[in-house]
């Protein structure tokens, strides 16, 4: 199992590394990844949170209701927006403890490559799609509390301070 970065690491805003060949290396680092986000009882997961910079992103598509739906993407990139979004809080492994409302688009296109080796494009609507763009975010160096407004980041700096705190002990 993997240790979780935490908010205030430069790997987690650190430009990450396209994935060109599925090996048995990068096939590990999923099954260790699944296994961390399982234990940590996360919903997404994605490489550069435990240290890894390469475009991976593990996805319980069960939310927490059946671990053997998980959605494996390598590079994955979206690559169309509905205007209609919602705001939802939201967390992350990386920020232990912390929610905070963001806006997302409602629904998605996303292309990406599959454990398989696949090229995808598929849609994703709802809770699903900020699921992906809140992953897919992680692999393009941008954390939650850049989707938020400076108030909002403001009124959680001592959070964040605290989390920071945390990322320095590790």
């Amino acid at each position: 199992m993997y240790k979780i970065v935490y908010y205030g690491d430069k790997r987690l805003t650190t430009e990450n590394e396209k994935i060109k060949h599925i090996d048995d290396t990068v096939r590990k680092q999923v099954k260790k990844m699944i296994r961390t986000m399982f234990n940590k009882k996360g919903i997404g997961l994605a490489a550069p949170q435990v240290g890894i910079n390469k475009r991976i992103v593990v996805i319980d598509t069960s939310f927490g209701e059946d671990k053997e739906h998980i959605l494996v993407l390598f590079n994955p990139e979206v690559v169309t927006k509905s205007t209609e979004t919602n705001v939802m809080e939201e967390g992350c492994l990386s920020f232990p403890e912390l929610y905070i409302p963001v806006e997302r688009a409602q629904s998605i296109t996303v292309r990406a490559l599959t454990l398989d080796g696949k090229d995808v494009e598929f849609e994703a609507h709802d809770f699903f799609a900020r699921v992906i763009q809140h992953e897919t975010d992680h692999i393009n160096g941008v954390l939650m509390v850049d989707r938020v407004s400076p108030d909002k980041r403001l009124e959680v700096s001592g959070e964040l301070a605290e989390i920071k705190k945390m990322a320095e002990i590790v």
